[in-house]
């Protein structure tokens, strides 16, 4: 139940990135700022980056059910995850910022 509403947490995220990203790219692009293909590269990267993160997630939710089987590989799946989450937050920095 819980992964339930943590994925649909995080879907809502996603989508609610994506529109924010489409108004300011809408705008940018109506400035001559940014190419329309540009836009659309912005908001295929953070989609991969989120599902992404989202995979990492579950397998690091996925080995903490097996435990104490697997426990060897906490450290190495926690990176990954921590990796894909904090280059999730950079893009949508960087986005919210440009």
């Amino acid at each position: 139940m819980v992964d339930l509403i943590e994925c649909t947490i995080e879907m809502d995220d996603a989508q609610h990135w994506l529109s924010i990203m489409r108004d300011e790219e809408i705008e940018k692009i109506w400035k001559g700022k940014q190419s329309m293909e540009e836009a659309e590269d912005a908001k295929a990267q953070l989609k991969k980056l989120n599902a992404q993160a989202t995979a990492l997630k579950m397998d690091l939710h996925d080995l903490a059910e097996d435990l104490p089987t697997g426990w060897e590989k906490i450290m190495e799946v926690a990176q990954k995850a921590f990796n894909a989450y904090q280059n999730l937050d950079a893009a949508k920095k960087r986005l919210a910022g440009s």
